[in-house]
């Protein structure tokens, strides 16, 4: 019961949060705030793999995603130097 009622709100905010990531489209700096969005829908898909018993899958996932997040931001801000010059 535990399980299926935390596999239902971790959906429930991809949800949400994937509904906002195709929202948001006029703002200034749109690349981070999808980045932070994705963000929530990584904190749910951790706690659905442990809710699943993928405790290894979880903990890599867990693990690498701030690292992809943060080489998106960093290509990103790059790119936004290089228009500038």
């Amino acid at each position: 019961m535990i399980r299926e009622l935390l596999i239902l709100i971790a959906s429930i905010g991809i949800l949400v949060a994937s509904y906002r990531l195709w929202v948001e489209k006029d703002r200034k700096n749109i690349v981070y705030a999808r980045i932070h969005i994705l963000g929530v829908i990584d904190c749910a898909c951790f706690l659905i793999f442990l809710a699943l018993g993928e405790t290894l899958l979880a903990f890599t996932y867990l693990i690498l995603t701030p690292f992809l997040a943060h080489a998106i931001a960093n290509a990103s801000y790059k790119d936004e130097l290089k228009e500038e010059t």
